[in-house]
């Protein structure tokens, strides 16, 4: 059984997500994030110190996938949230590495229910396992702050977030040239999207580090 693409070509898909995107940078919601955050950026600038000021700002493309919400209706999402022995995770590095992917050797018709079930399923367990360890590292870096600083923390972080902003150019000039197609490499889209989506969560999580005050 296959499935029909909704658009008829990128350039129609590419276009109808930008208008998704703008609809909800000016949605009642949108603002709100958009205004939570800012205020935050400002608490977190008054802390820092003058060589952290340098830091490129999420942008508004960005902050709108660190508002999106999780799939937590996902049986797979929670086992995967939950442990890491919860579910067979051995076939996830490929799709945590920085794309390009190393080639999908799943031999099923890519334009089947099942591949796309499937596809789906892993989006829902990569974002379980992403959260899982980002919180895992939270805690790992709440320790490290009580231990040898603030600053010392904030300094590690201000480098990461640089490395992820160009990163984040690298990735975004994929998915504007349209390197996987979305209907005839389906999975590959849908991973890089879904890299795409945890890098501007990354960053914005960095940045605005709310987990320290925790």
């Amino acid at each position: 059984m296959g499935r029909r693409s909704k658009f008829l070509s990128l350039d129609q898909k590419v276009s109808a997500k930008r208008e998704s995107d703008l609809r909800y940078i000016h949605s009642p919601r949108g603002k709100t994030v958009r205004a939570a955050y800012r205020q935050s950026s400002q608490r977190r600038k008054q802390r820092k110190n003058n060589t952290l000021l340098d830091i490129p700002s999420p942008t508004e493309r960005m902050l709108t996938l660190y508002a999106k919400p999780f799939p937590t209706h996902s049986r797979l999402f929670a086992d995967a949230l939950r442990s890491p022995d919860a579910l067979d995770e051995s076939d996830l590095a490929r799709w945590k590495r920085e794309p390009p992917f190393e080639e999908d050797d799943d031999d099923t018709d890519p334009h089947s229910l099942g591949y796309l079930r499937f596809t789906q399923s892993l989006c829902e367990v990569l974002h379980g396992v992403r959260l899982r360890e980002q919180n895992q590292r939270d805690a790992e870096l709440r320790s490290e702050s009580t231990k040898n600083g603030r600053g010392a923390v904030e300094l590690q972080l201000h480098a990461e977030v640089r490395a992820m902003f160009s990163t984040w150019d690298r990735v975004e000039k994929l998915l504007g040239e349209g390197f996987y197609h979305p209907y005839h490499q389906s999975r590959e889209h849908a991973m890089l999207e879904h890299y795409f989506e945890w890098l501007g969560r990354s960053i914005c999580h960095l940045y605005y580090a709310e987990f320290l005050d925790d």
